[in-house]
């Protein structure tokens, strides 16, 4: 049977089947007619293994059509049955005003009619007072139109059309209003149009992952088909509710979605695509997918002037949850041009202006960044940064200007000064490069002299004298760690430093992991306790600390050693911090110098100085200038340790009494005692 002419067929079996009633003889029996139809097409629906059973008494007509399933644009249901107790036939009309719908375990009211002249098939769905679904089909051999009209449609009847997989959410309310018209010609579909508002949109899945509630959506949406190809155009808009799709949040606030382009065969391509956040700014796109999976094969998205101050928490953020960024606010502006092709990504073009980003937790803060960040996969690019002000741990760095290249797999900067203080960083051969494990950077570099009192003043800290500057290693960042090839060397206090080893993992991360090894080498005591209320001292020192180790800038272990340098210099110790030397130890030195006629002296000589500290945990394994294991310590904690072997006269020795020491309260005696000059002794 040709599938143009089965709606046709099934009406003059229906016509027939009246005629052989009605001449049929009288009898006790009331009058039946049944007959199968296999299936019956239609551009906007299939229907197939069709059970018409038909009877005719005194009361009137009944009709029961069984239906095996019923296909609308590849959505089936199965084992459908259509009853209608007041069946009206007549030359021109076959009308059912009270029928009844069993379809997925739901009994529905139905309302169905179809007139000959001109044709037409209503069909209406009455779930309730409130709500509506009424389907027309209208035939002028050989141009047909359908519209379906829904008034108040329920989240129930909407769910049977979305995908019914555990991984999507699933619909959980929601009202939509509206009309989807389709018209064709013969058995093809040429044109359709969707004018749709929902209300009150809820879904969620399984996982609580994907979730909305209280959504308002419009949607405008139209296409046309010339031959084999599909023009299509379409409008969504939202205006209200919530939705979280992980990891990003956005609540309605009139974001709206316009495209139109093309179809055909298995390419979709948009010709003009607009995407309008609001607070965000506007974008615009064009591409194409296509192919068995659906892949893109081009595209292109520009925007102009995105705030980064509602951008940056939206869509930045909840992919940097780990990061610094994580933490950050963010000002200005940004301008976007990406281009995709071949399956690969072709271009990116970056513009920033007037940006300003201010780390929550004072780590870090930059302003008046303006720059140009180009990229190409097959050619080398040139951008610029400039930046107008920043601070890093509160250390103010100055005006930055400079130039680099990118190219396929990164950038290079060959040179690049960053102000800091009165001094300045010289970075060189600053490579960064893509590798399939991540993002990796190398470069080495120069410290210039830096005034050690501009620099504890900006730290915050008590002050300190002298200059710092030295040498930068080959320095490498790869798979979130930063390792340093070589020794790092600088100058501090009028001594040499040497950092060795130098590991961190997670820098920008929530909780870093520093690891170090230092040495520092005659240092000079003056400069060292000048500024203090710990005292001044007058000599030179060697420090020692290896295995260092910090989680979070904290630190969870190392092992530290303090020794006079070797030499002739002069050694005096003042009174003062005779005094706070024994916060380090236990009490000794302070009575005895309060008892005797040591205490008309403002300062004393010494032949030697010594300060040991085993850190893990939170406990500190102290010791002196003795050079005994630290194992003999934790079998012994009673043996005393000399901190200051004096010398001359006046002379005065120091020694301490307890070996094993909290770590915390250590910190805070000698935090009290540079505080106030008088420490707290037990």
């Amino acid at each position: 049977m040709n599938d143009g002419n089965n709606a046709k067929q099934a009406i003059r079996y229906l016509l027939l089947a009246l005629v052989a009633l009605l001449l049929s003889p009288v009898g006790n029996a009331a009058p039946r007619f049944a007959f199968t139809l296999e299936k019956m097409n239609h551009p906007v629906l299939d229907v197939g293994a069709l059970e018409f059973d038909l009877v005719v008494g005194p009361q009137g007509a009944q009709l029961e059509i069984n239906i095996g399933q019923v296909t609308i644009q590849n959505k089936t249901w199965r084992n459908l049955k259509l009853q209608c107790l007041d069946f009206q036939l007549s030359r021109s009309q076959i009308a059912c005003d009270a029928g009844r719908l069993y379809v997925a375990g739901r009994n529905l009211p139905v309302i169905f009619r179809y007139t000959a002249n001109p044709q037409q098939l209503l069909l209406i769905v009455d779930p309730d007072q409130h709500e509506s679904w009424r389907l027309t089909l209208d035939w002028q051999k050989p141009v047909w139109q359908a519209r379906l009209q829904i008034i108040n449609g329920q989240s129930r009847v909407m769910a049977d059309w979305l995908p019914q997989n555990k991984h999507w959410p699933q619909l959980q309310a929601g009202v939509v209003n509206g009309a989807i018209d389709v018209s064709g010609y013969e058995n093809n579909i040429t044109a359709w149009a969707a004018s749709l508002a929902v209300n009150a949109l809820a879904f969620s899945d399984a996982q609580g992952l994907r979730a909305g509630e209280h959504v308002i959506l419009q949607l405008d949406a139209r296409a046309t088909r010339e031959k084999s190809v599909w023009h299509w155009q379409g409008e969504l808009s939202w205006s209200n509710g919530e939705i979280f799709w992980q990891p990003f949040y956005f609540e309605g606030a009139g974001q709206r979605l316009a495209v139109s382009g093309m179809f055909e065969n298995d390419r979709l391509i948009v010709d003009q695509g607009e995407l309008q956040l609001t607070g965000i700014g506007k974008f615009l796109f064009a591409g194409e997918v296509g192919g068995p999976e659906w892949q893109f094969h081009q595209m292109r998205l520009q925007a102009e002037k995105l705030a980064l101050t509602t951008l940056f928490p939206s869509v930045v953020q909840p992919l940097m949850m780990d990061t610094a960024l994580a933490e950050t606010a963010a000002q200005g502006y940004i301008d976007i041009d990406w281009r995709y092709h071949g399956e690969n990504n072709q271009s990116l073009v970056l513009k920033l202006k007037d940006v300003a980003l201010t780390d929550a937790r004072e780590r870090f803060a930059v302003s008046g960044i303006n720059a140009l960040i180009p990229w190409h996969s097959s050619q080398a690019q040139e951008g610029y940064i400039h930046l107008t002000h920043g601070e890093i741990l509160r250390i103010p760095l100055g005006k930055m200007v400079t130039g680099f290249t990118t190219h396929a797999r990164g950038f290079s900067v060959p040179f690049l000064t960053i102000p800091l203080l009165d001094g300045e960083i010289e970075v060189e051969h600053l490579e960064v490069t893509r590798m399939s494990s991540g993002w990796r950077w190398d470069f080495n570099g120069k410290l210039a002299p830096l005034s050690m009192e501009k620099l504890t003043e900006a730290l915050g800290v008590t002050p300190m004298f002298g200059t710092l500057s030295g040498t930068i290693p080959k320095m490498t960042y790869a798979d979130a760690v930063v390792t340093m090839e070589g020794i790092l060397v600088f100058e501090i206090f009028d001594g040499v430093a040497v950092a060795r080893n130098l590991k961190l993992i997670e820098p920008l991360g929530r909780a870093p992991h520093f690891m170090l090894d230092v040495g520092m080498h005659y240092l000079d005591l003056d400069l060292l306790t000048r500024a203090y209320s710990f005292g001044n001292m007058k000599g030179r020192i060697d420090v020692e600390i290896n295995n260092i180790e910090l989680v979070n800038w904290q630190p969870i272990q190392f092992d530290a050693r303090l020794i006079s340098s070797p030499g002739r210099y002069r050694k005096r110790i003042s009174q003062a911090a005779i005094q706070n030397l024994t916060a380090l130890g236990g009490a000794s030195a302070v009575n005895t110098i309060q008892r005797s006629f040591l205490q008309f002296f403002k300062d004393f000589g010494y032949s030697q100085i010594g300060w040991r500290c085993r850190l893990r945990g939170n406990h500190c394994q102290m010791g002196g200038i003795e050079t005994a294991d630290y194992a003999q310590y934790a079998v012994d904690q009673t043996e005393d340790y000399m901190l200051v072997q004096g010398s001359g006269i006046p002379a005065i020795n120091i020694t301490g009494y307890n070996r094993l020491v909290d770590w915390h309260e250590l910190v805070k005696r000698l935090s009290n005692a540079i505080e106030s000059g008088s420490p707290a002794i037990h």
